[in-house]
This record gives structure tokens, C-alpha cells and sequence, in this order.
């Protein structure tokens, strides 16, 4: 099925393709220890440490078992910079790709929704069910697929890790870690020393093969919420170009979400009136 051309066509896969990063509530925590003093450390060390910072592995099926983050979003493109308002909310399943997702994009001139329910990908433009092409399929695959959250599920998602190295920012040095998922999709993490939060990801969109991209995905501005940080602020960069910026305005984990909330049928409807 051919999607119908709308203002929302230009941007609606930027926001596919770094919204999940916020995700991430997947955040980590500040820590008050001290650089690790060996140079090249174990990937699985590093990581073990950004998910006891973070508050434990078990806390991210437990506090952040469910979440809503709204967020300010300001859009680049060759038209000008175009500023909306997004919502994502989600459910986490034991596997990264069993979340259940919902995201909400509005605009001035145009409203637009995708979901995964568990069993099918849907969107939803102005108020009017849609079949989602395969870009909008893949597009919300693949911005789950290199989340932030995804190397601190690694374990749980049998993904591998690879130590790449460690260079300075400024005054802070980051670790370099490879993440390789069952079906060898890479993912390059940035992880700080000091306090062991993920600082940028980076990773080679190949969906259309002869002009691969890459994205680069920086994250800012760390808040606590429920005991937990997340990143406030993120940069999504494009062959090194900013295409999107996102300011979080509101985070709240395990709020009351039902599997039911994530069909297509129930996208319009308020939390409290699903069946």
C-alpha cells in the first residue's frame, strides 16, 4: 500500500530513527568512583559497571518496566527548522525486539503515530488508521535495534561485545565498545570514565545499500528521575550533520500501561479508557 504524501513525509523517519534512543531512560547513574586504571578493559566489565551505576540490571524490567517521555523536538531540514511535540511510551518484554512501543509525533500541521503491539508494526496520520510501508517498518526496527538501551540489555539479548579502545573528549576519557547483536547488526558505543554513562553511539543505516548513512547520536544534559538518570537532551547528527535535537519536558516510569494500549485500535484512546 502506497502511504499518502503529507508534510509530516520529510521528517517523520528522523524521528523513527533516534527516538527509541530516549528510551534510555536507559540512562546511568553518576558514580563517585574512579577511572578504571588498566587501558583496555574487558567490554563486559565496562558495561557491568554502567548497569550497576545505572541502578542494577534488574531495575530495568522492575522501575522501568513501563514509561512515557514527552519531549520537545526541533527538526532541521532544507525547508528550515520545523519545532513539534513527541511522545513515546513503551512496555519492555525480556527481548529487546518483544517491546512493545508508541510514538506520537505533532506537529503544527499534522499528527502522526506508530506502534508495535507485539505482533505487527501500525501507523496511525490525523486521526486515520494506515498500513506502515517497509521504510517505516525498518525505520522503528532499526532505531530500537541501536538504542541506547540496547547494549545495557546485551546479556539478556545474547549480543556480543568488542573492546575498540578509549581516546580523550576534552579532559574526559571514554571506553569504545563494539555491540554485535545475533544477526550481526554493529552498533559503536562512547562510554565515559567518570561517571559511566553512554555519551554518543554511533552506527551505518545500510537499508538502501548504495548510499549507506551514518548516525551519530549524542547524549546530554543528564536529570534524575525516580532515582535514575536520563538524558534531557539529544543530538542526532546525520553524515555528520544536525538533523534533530530533543529536550525532554516529562519522564515518568511505571505508569499504568496495558499490552491493550499498543493496538491500533486503541491509539487515540486516553490510557484510562482502553477496555
Amino acid at each position: 500500500m502506497v502511504l499518502m504524501e503529507s508534510p509530516i513525509t520529510k521528517y517523520r523517519y528522523l524521528l523513527l530513527l533516534s527516538f527509541i534512543f530516549l528510551l534510555l531512560l536507559l540512562t546511568v547513574a553518576v558514580t563517585g568512583g574512579k577511572a578504571a586504571d588498566q587501558k583496555n578493559p574487558k567490554p563486559e566489565e565496562v558495561v557491568e559497571k554502567s548497569l550497576l551505576a545505572y541502578g542494577s540490571r534488574a531495575a530495568i524490567y522492575a522501575v522501568q518496566r513501563t514509561g512515557k517521555i514527552g519531549a520537545l523536538v526541533k527538526f532541521h531540514t532544507a525547508d528550515g527548522i520545523r519545532e513539534g511535540k513527541s511522545v513515546l511510551k513503551f512496555l519492555r518484554k525480556q527481548k529487546l525486539n518483544e517491546d512493545l512501543l508508541m510514538i506520537e509525533l505533532e506537529m503544527p500541521d499534522t499528527k502522526y503515530m506508530i506502534g508495535f503491539d507485539g505482533t505487527e508494526t501500525w501507523t496511525v496520520h490525523d486521526g486515520q488508521p494506515q498500513k506502515p510501508g517497509p521504510e517505516e517498518v525498518n525505520a522503528l526496527r532499526s532505531a530500537h535495534e541501536h538504542s541506547y538501551e540496547a547494549l545495557l540489555r546485551y546479556r539478556e539479548n545474547n549480543s556480543k561485545l568488542e573492546y575498540v579502545g578509549n581516546k580523550n573528549l576534552g579532559v574526559l576519557t571514554v571506553d569504545i565498545l563494539d555491540l554485535v547483536s545475533p544477526e550481526g547488526v554493529r552498533t559503536r558505543y562512547e562510554i565515559s570514565r567518570k561517571t559511566y554513562r553512554i555519551l554518543y553511539l554511533d552506527y551505518e543505516d545500510n537499508s538502501n545499500p548504495s548510499e549507506p548513512v551514518k548516525y551519530r547520536i549524542n547524549f546530554r544534559d543528564f536529570r534524575p528521575v525516580q532515582n535514575m538518570y536520563i538524558p534531557y537532551e539529544t543530538l542526532v547528527f546525520k553524515d555528520g550533520k544536525l538533523v534533530e535535537e530533543r529536550k525532554v519536558i516529562e519522564a515518568a516510569f511505571n505508569v499504568q500501561l496495558d499490552e491493550k494500549a499498543f493496538k491500533q485500535e486503541n491509539a487515540n484512546k486516553p490510557i484510562e479508557s482502553v477496555p
